[in-house]
């Protein structure tokens, strides 16, 4: 094999990363032509919640564009490294749900999820990595990064049932809108929300949560759901996770290996040029 087929074998690798579909009903768009830059988006709620449904913090982003020229538009999210995406999701003026096909890129930090959107809504939920149940005190740095300008954001963090001492650190520019104490009727959680005007493009945001928590079981676990459903999720959850660090690994050995292989290759063909 020479040089240029060496190249080949490496690109091949590369373009072997993973495209996925948002959600299990199909997918829409692949993510390809049309462009967002710099396209504001006029509001965004952020929804926080801690040990919901497994044992990590399930977060959703729902927002809306500013009405761009055309749809459909190529867009991408930045959200914690390690996630697992739950839905990625275009909403249509009637509030239904269209799932797109998105790709993942890893970002520092952050993992870059990339997807094209028909309309100018927005809906992304996933659950991060894992957090250590086993300590009786959680404290949380969740930090909110966005591809794109925001008018108006608005952050709810829900507090995990049983519980205590939920305090949270906004940042200095976050107001409060609800304060702690507001329970919410259907499912008895408390809420406190923040809202942020005129938030940056790559700005970071960051919300510190701390609270008490003794038994390591979900908050859905007991009061809304049979435990055998709870670990059947919590066990796709984490199959989830490891088919990521899996293919992220076989991605970096795949490329290492390639590299090597170059390298070897072109050395060997600088020694055959020094022989007579």
């Amino acid at each position: 094999m020479n040089a240029a087929g060496c190249f080949r074998v490496a690109a091949l690798i590369f373009c072997l990363a993973p495209i996925h579909s948002g959600c299990d009903k199909g997918a829409g768009n692949v993510p390809g032509s049309g462009a967002s830059q710099g396209l504001p988006i006029g509001r965004m709620k952020v929804a926080i919640m801690p040990e919901y449904d497994d044992p990590s913090v399930l977060a959703i982003y729902d927002g809306k564009f500013e009405e761009a020229a055309s749809y459909p538009i190529r867009t991408s999210f930045l959200i914690p490294r390690g996630s697992v995406i739950s839905d990625a999701c275009s909403l249509s003026h009637e509030g239904q749900h269209f799932c797109q096909l998105y790709k993942t890129a890893s970002k520092g930090e952050y993992d870059e999820v990339s997807l094209v959107l028909p309309y100018p809504n927005f809906y992304l939920s996933f659950h991060t990595p894992q957090l250590n149940v086993k300590n009786e005190k959680k404290e949380i740095d969740y930090r909110i990064k966005v591809n794109h300008p925001v008018k108006n954001m608005e952050v709810d963090l829900q507090q995990p049932l049983r519980s205590s001492a939920f305090s949270i650190s906004p940042p200095e520019s976050a107001q409060i809108t609800q304060k702690d104490g507001s329970i919410s009727v259907i499912k008895g959680f408390n809420h406190i929300a923040y809202k942020l005007e005129g938030v940056a493009a790559e700005q970071e945001i960051a919300f510190k949560v701390s609270y008490l928590k003794s038994d390591p079981k979900p908050s859905v676990d007991i009061k809304y759901s049979s435990m055998k459903e709870t670990q059947s999720k919590g066990k796709s959850y984490e199959s989830q996770r490891n088919i990521k660090t899996t293919l992220y690994a076989l991605f970096g050995t795949g490329i290492l290996a390639a590299l090597v292989l170059i390298a070897w290759r072109i050395r060997s063909r600088k020694k055959q040029g020094k022989q007579p």
